[in-house]
């Protein structure tokens, strides 16, 4: 099983490319949020395409970057998004792919910054995060294939409807199924978000994931697992079959031990970007006088 890492801002470096097989995932939300504007041609191209570029230069595997998956509280602190929205529950709401739909021109930036990407390194693929039904994958898959055609897919696999709706999203073209335990876990098990800490081999999800495995070995679809991973759940993962365990860079150390905390300089990086975005939120819901609860 291959063991990748999983960017959410933080430079990938020599260490990070000599002891792990590539970048499973960059989270692009955490770019967006550190610079705090929304995605434009121009702030992919100032901000995304020189950190894909530096990324795909240390390793030959692909590096799957995903498009934006923000809430709408997140999305509504970012200077140039297109609308303001107040959810009840945001993190069952417009986020994902489904705001890539509703707000396509932020999804066409994203797109045509990997195609500008993909004509120096090729080894760039596109995963869309949050999806429910296999016709979002499909809608999305003709925006791929318009902007930057043989961009290899991936999809998120983070609620139980894509669980289900597994068989008529594989022959649509995808070459990757990466299992978001974070939210994926949350539904399943019915807890909320807020409820933090690493993600273990709990029945349900260890069962998911056997589910996945036999989709996609049937389709010789890769199969990947990511999310603030526990060591069973790696164990777990090992054990069904799993192709790669995706590991976010600030759990390194928790994962791998303590050793690896002064070789990765910015492990605390995400957590700086979560608060800033944190009082962002709490300022905007001061300013409006809404009640957002504050992740």
């Amino acid at each position: 099983m291959k063991m990748t890492v999983a960017l959410s801002y933080e430079n990938f470096n020599h260490v990070l490319a000599e002891r792990f097989d590539g970048v499973g995932l960059v989270r692009s939300e955490y770019i967006f949020r550190s610079i705090e504007k929304y995605p434009s041609d121009d702030t992919v191209r100032q901000h995304v395409v020189p950190y894909l570029l530096d990324i795909s230069q240390l390793t030959t595997s692909v590096v799957w970057y995903r498009t934006l998956e923000v809430d709408t509280a997140e999305a509504n602190v970012l200077s140039g998004v297109e609308e303001i929205i107040i959810e009840p529950d945001r993190l069952l709401g417009l986020r994902g792919i489904r705001r890539s739909h509703r707000y396509p021109d932020a999804f066409r930036a994203e797109l045509r910054g990997i195609a500008e990407v993909r004509r120096v390194a090729p080894n760039v693929g596109v995963v869309l995060p949050f999806v429910t039904y296999a016709e979002e994958v499909r809608r999305a898959k003709e925006e791929v294939d318009k902007f930057c055609p043989g961009t290899p897919l991936g999809v998120m696999i983070e609620t139980p409807a894509s669980l289900l709706e597994i068989d008529k999203i594989l022959p649509l073209g995808v070459n990757r199924v990466q299992i978001g335990c974070n939210d994926l876990s949350s539904l399943l098990l019915a807890r909320p978000r807020t409820v933090r800490g690493p993600v273990k081999a709990e029945p349900p999800l260890v069962r998911a994931i056997e589910l996945m495995r036999n989709a996609t070995a049937d389709s010789g679809v890769e199969l990947a697992v990511a999310g603030y991973l526990d060591n069973s759940l790696i164990k777990a993962c090992q054990v069904i079959g799993v192709d790669e365990c995706v590991i976010h860079y600030s759990d390194i150390p928790d994962v791998l031990g303590e050793e690896w905390r002064e070789l990765l300089p910015e492990v605390g990086k995400i957590s700086d970007i979560k608060r800033k975005t944190r009082e962002a939120i709490r300022e905007f819901a001061e300013i409006r006088k809404v009640d957002l609860r504050i992740y």
